[in-house]
């Protein structure tokens, strides 16, 4: 497909690594600043958070200020209010096919590791040894062991976190094995998507409890019984909420940004369903093979958005990696009888069609980075929604700021 706009080999990188761990960190992977406690946040965090009321209707709000999205404190913040205490998508069941399958990475700046244990159940752990704080598997890799055993000392932990090894410890008072196993982390499926939770207070029934109306939806089409295809990473030179809002804005942008998408959509037909963890959003399609005759774009809560249209589906976690750095992360998913009966034509339809969704993941990505450039000017500091359709991103800024004032408490 020819491109309107600079080629993935000019304008971003772009990897695909099946089966790799989601990374938080910077782009180096270097660890990041432990986050902070609510006592260490500055009053100037503390004044900007509450500039932004999340009372005020969608017609009569600002957006939040620009800080919310440079600042790094406010980035330190979200880590520890945001992802540090909701359910966020960090990959997906067909990882883990066999008992003793694992694969790791980082969240809110914490190391973790999702591992099916040996009796077939998915665990999450903190991927740090409780000895003296190694990480057990590489920080964001992927494949199959028996047990986990820190390189560092030796460390040996079963695949249900408990330890099992620990040498050398003659003399050593007032330690008991049991109380030395790896840190849990709550863990829950989503039929093909697996989602962790840092606080230690999390069940995971509350994750389908929470969106169970997005789950019912999907599983209407298919959620459950789709083959995975591929996934693709986009390094975005923005905030992580820059992507989110773009995505939220009630198909505002498709007609002026995506022209090949709008072609395939009845743009007349948009509507959104909004709710305080969650959205709908729908178009009827206008016949194109790809899109079908209805596309369902559904926002969950913080991070994660889940695209259904045609025979496909597909999965956008937004990774943040620093205060104006963030990594998409998509995952392709396909009707399965619909990839069995394209047969000797099964290359060419994905090549078409991933092709296609990569033009519009290049569109959004020019201008994700063009409004955080925006940002950071000193011109700009808040702007408006357009409130017949862009509630959608309101009700996320709504979300976000009550868990940041929680977080931060008040003046």
């Amino acid at each position: 497909m020819k491109r309107t706009l600079r080629t993935a080999s000019l304008y971003i990188k772009n990897r695909i690594e099946p089966n790799r761990g989601i990374c938080s960190a910077s782009k180096s992977l270097k660890s990041p600043v432990k986050p902070a406690t609510p006592t260490q946040f500055s009053t100037h965090v503390q004044a900007e958070v509450s500039r932004w009321d999340p009372s005020i209707s969608v017609d009569s709000a600002s957006t939040p200020p620009s800080s919310w999205f440079t600042d790094p404190e406010f980035y330190q913040l979200e880590r520890q209010a945001v992802f540090g205490d909701s359910w966020v998508a960090v990959g997906r069941t067909d990882q883990l096919q066999g008992n003793g399958s694992f694969f790791s990475g980082m969240v809110a700046g914490e190391p973790y590791v999702v591992v099916r244990d040996n009796a077939g159940t998915i665990r999450a752990f903190f991927n740090v040894c409780r000895h003296h704080a190694a990480q057990l598997t590489p920080l964001c890799g992927q494949g199959c062991l028996d047990k986990f055993v820190c390189p560092y000392h030796g460390w040996t932990y079963g695949l249900d976190g408990r330890l099992t090894k620990a040498l050398r410890l003659k003399g050593i008072k007032e330690f008991k094995a049991k109380d030395f196993g790896l840190k849990p982390i709550a863990a829950a499926e989503f039929g093909p998507l697996l989602f962790i939770n840092l606080n230690p207070d999390a069940k995971k029934e509350e994750l389908k409890e929470s969106f169970l109306e997005v789950y019912n939806r999907l599983d209407e089409r298919q959620f459950n019984d789709l083959a995975w295809v591929k996934r693709v990473e986009y390094p975005m030179d923005c905030n992580w909420k820059v992507f989110v809002d773009n995505y939220l804005d009630g198909g505002y942008h498709v007609e002026h940004l995506h022209p090949a998408l709008t072609d395939k959509l009845d743009i007349s037909s948009y509507s959104t369903n909004v709710t305080p963890l969650y959205s709908l959003q729908e178009a009827a399609g206008v016949g194109d093979v790809r899109v079908g005759s209805q596309a369902l774009y559904i926002y969950m809560y913080p991070s994660l958005m889940i695209n259904r249209y045609g025979p496909w589906m597909d999965t956008n976690m937004v990774i943040p990696t620093s205060p104006d750095t963030c990594t998409v992360v998509y995952d392709y998913y396909l009707e399965k009888e619909t990839l069995q009966s394209l047969g000797e034509n099964a290359n060419e339809f994905l090549t078409t069609s991933l092709a296609a969704s990569d033009q519009v993941q290049q569109e959004d990505n020019m201008i994700c980075e063009s409004v955080q450039r925006g940002l950071q000017s000193s011109s700009y500091d808040t702007g408006r929604y357009a409130p017949g359709v862009e509630m959608a991103d309101h009700a996320f800024h709504q979300t976000l700021a009550r868990q940041l004032r929680e977080s931060v408490g008040d003046l």
